[in-house]
């Protein structure tokens, strides 16, 4: 599939090394399903080419292992060795694909994976070195789940994606992560506990205990995984600033609000005042850039702003409550409760 079409609709031209090609394509010509299919294939592609291994998380990879109903994802999300971004991003550049533009402030919210667009294509790719809630070394993580990928055909192309043990846990914690962002994660995770986990064997519980010890994620999965594996006891506050630092993401939810604090307060004195402000007062088109949603005219951006604030001021008990718990040591358990409500 991706040869007959980038035979008809493209025009690949050298890119100055070996095996690298631009697909300029017709910016009509791709519809969303086909250009997340056409995107794993090309990343996989370059990858090939330039000696990368490429491991595809979530999107087709998730419905395929029936961790969630099949449906058309909005990108492509790569994982590569940490040692291998440069040469990958150098890549997809020379196919056309660039850094998507964001505020300075977005930058600092987005440390795990950069995304890339290109102007003739419907979809994005998020290329990650790591990936949120596995807390052992990224490359260690990389190669525990490489070690156990398997294959899957797109576009016509045999891609790796990890076997449904580690699709299990990058489900459980991309679920946990930021649930204030789309109410899909917390039928996602109820599909987790009410479908996929009791249905495991005993084998399998303990295979995705172990994967869990191996990437550092028994703490931050947990509230998934404990009514199904044995773990270990949990963890104190104050052990691990990245487990602590996710407990007050998770326990407020994943809101703006929590992410801009934890900013804040992991940065240098010098720094905590231009970032307050920009918390606080984000310029116009900063705005925009972040949200291109916002109609035009100064009115909409006025309502923007207002809007902004409200869901600044909404989130504040809930961060403190969350700092609250994160220092006793407890991981917030709202989204995995049978009723769906709050508590640890």
């Amino acid at each position: 599939m991706l040869a007959l079409y980038l035979a008809g609709r493209s025009r690949p031209r050298a890119s100055g090394r070996a095996g690298d090609s631009v697909a300029r394509v017709e910016p009509s010509a791709l519809t969303a399903a086909d250009a997340v299919e056409l995107a794993h294939a090309l990343v996989d592609g370059v990858g090939r080419a330039r000696g990368i291994r490429v491991l595809f998380l979530k999107g087709p990879g998730a419905a395929h292992h029936g961790l969630r109903p099949a449906r058309v994802s909005a990108d492509a999300d790569a994982m590569v060795a940490p040692g291998d971004l440069a040469s990958m991003l150098e890549g997809l550049a020379a196919a056309g694909w660039h850094e998507r533009e964001h505020s300075d402030l977005a930058h600092l919210f987005a440390t795990h994976s950069v995304t890339l667009i290109h102007d003739a294509w419907p979809c994005d790719i998020d290329v990650h070195v790591r990936f949120p809630g596995f807390l052992q070394d990224p490359a260690d993580v990389f190669e525990a789940l490489w070690e156990r990928r398997v294959p899957i055909a797109l576009a016509g192309v045999e891609v790796s994606i990890p076997d449904r043990t580690g699709a299990i846990l990058i489900a459980a914690l991309h679920s946990l992560r930021t649930p204030a962002q789309t109410s899909r994660h917390a039928a996602e995770v109820r599909m987790l506990l009410d479908m996929v986990l009791p249905s495991l064997d005993e084998a399998e519980r303990e295979d995705l205990a172990s994967l869990a010890s191996l990437t550092g994620c028994q703490d931050t999965a947990r509230p998934v995984l404990e009514r199904f594996v044995v773990l270990p006891p949990s963890t104190p506050a104050r052990v691990d600033p990245e487990l602590d630092a996710w407990r007050v993401r998770t326990g407020a939810q994943g809101s703006s609000t929590v992410q801009h604090w934890q900013i804040i307060v992991s940065s240098p004195l010098r720094r905590r005042p231009r970032l307050i402000w920009n918390a606080f007062w984000r310029s116009a088109e900063d705005l925009r850039r972040d949200h291109p949603e916002i109609p035009p005219g100064r009115v909409a951006l006025v309502r923007a702003r207002l809007a902004r604030w409200g869901r600044g001021l909404r989130a504040a008990p809930g961060v403190l409550s969350s700092l609250a718990r994160a220092r006793r040591g407890e991981t917030d358990r709202t989204l995995t409760r049978p009723d769906g409500g709050g508590g640890t």
